[in-house]
């Protein structure tokens, strides 16, 4: 009888691993790709971690990460190739990426239809959604928000400028002591070229891809070119640190006081002690631009109920809490649903008074103009 018992839970416990073995190969496998500096990186592989170790979870999520800078255009041109070419199945299942850099996706695919419409009724946590996109809201899902904003030292900087005029004055007052990173390198850099060439124009400009608004672009790439030689400084040139942890290296290392920075970047920092508690973060009259960060699905993509299933899990509060202590995230769902004391540090990062700029294709032109015209003048 002894033997009898262990044989038959021998054999349940076959057939339980067998199902197990057989619901983990039925999980659909996806790509999820993005770019972005390290931390990126490192907030997707947790919330990937943590998303594939649940039992019901639809899919086996595989990140595709490509660091800011090196590669950035590839991958929007890459996925407007494979889209031309009629590709199915093309592993790119999900898009992770700024909302209002997804215009560039669609103008290299030549087509609206890029990205397919959401099915929302798969998506329960949407409910919960606290913003509006700046892009197609029929087809993304915020799931962060982010901004880049000045960042300084107090220490060194104990009146900090207020409006862009008071900024010009302290750049020049303080050579050497101010940095940005070229535009096509990293998004801090690229707000703080787009917010200069578009803070004065009508703010229909600021959402626009029109070729026309080309044409009040030299005013800022003039305010570029009076600064340039105020700049950080190396061997007696001035230098445009390569991306954006180039410039925040720069004051990590005390050699400027002043930059702009992506908000989570600098409260990443700030926690790890790597910047010193001195350093501060602020907006001028005109602030910097800011974003929410979206999940849309290719129509080349694999299975879209198992992309579904993931996006639902990156809005619901565990994957908030992830992306809040990973990064710094600014949360898109209510902040109280959100188990974490890290979200009084970004309570004053409210998404909803982002300035939002999404220029489409004319930001490579704009990136293209600076490499000519600021970046080559030493």
């Amino acid at each position: 009888m002894k033997a009898k018992r262990v044989l038959s839970l021998m054999l349940v416990l076959t057939m339980v691993l067998s199902f197990a073995g057989i619901a983990s190969a039925e999980k659909v496998k996806i790509n999820l790709w993005t770019t972005g500096s390290q931390n990126v990186s490192d907030m997707f592989t947790a919330c990937i971690a943590a998303y594939n170790q649940l039992p019901d979870a639809k899919a086996d999520v595989q990140l595709q990460f490509i660091l800011s800078g090196a590669g950035d255009t590839a991958l929007y041109d890459r996925l407007g190739a494979a889209f031309k070419s009629g590709q199915k199945d093309s592993g790119f299942d999900i898009i992770a990426e700024n909302s209002t850099g997804l215009a560039q996706y669609v103008a290299a695919a030549g087509s609206e239809d890029l990205f397919a419409k959401l099915d929302f009724s798969q998506i329960p946590n949407y409910e919960n959604v606290k913003i509006k996109s700046a892009f197609d809201n029929e087809k993304v899902v915020p799931y962060r928000g982010t901004t880049v904003v000045f960042a300084y030292d107090s220490a060194r900087v104990p009146e900090p400028p207020k409006t862009w005029a008071e900024l010009t004055e302290w750049i020049k007052a303080n050579p050497g002591r101010f940095a940005y990173n070229p535009p096509a390198t990293g998004g801090a850099g690229g707000s703080f070229v787009q917010t200069v060439v578009y803070k004065d124009q009508p703010k229909e400009t600021w959402t626009s891809s029109d070729e026309a608004n080309k044409s009040f672009w030299d005013a800022g790439f003039d305010y570029l070119r009076e600064i340039h030689p105020f700049l950080y400084q190396s061997g007696g040139h001035t230098m445009y640190p390569n991306k954006n942890q180039g410039t925040l290296d720069l004051l990590i290392n005390k050699e400027v006081d002043i930059i702009p920075a992506w908000a989570d970047q600098v409260l990443s920092n700030l926690s790890t002690g790597t910047l010193p508690e001195t350093v501060k973060m602020m907006q001028l009259d005109q602030s910097l631009s800011g974003t929410d960060v979206v999940l849309a699905v290719p129509s080349i993509g694999s299975n879209a109920e198992a992309c579904y299933d993931f996006i639902n899990f990156m809005i619901s509060p565990e994957a908030q809490k992830i992306c809040l202590e990973t990064m710094f995230a600014i949360p898109v769902i209510d902040p109280s649903l959100i188990d974490s004391d890290k979200k009084d540090q970004v309570a004053s990062l409210d998404v909803s008074k982002f300035a939002i700029m999404s220029i489409g294709a004319l930001s490579k032109d704009l990136n293209d103009k600076w490499d000519n015209e600021i970046g080559t003048l030493g």
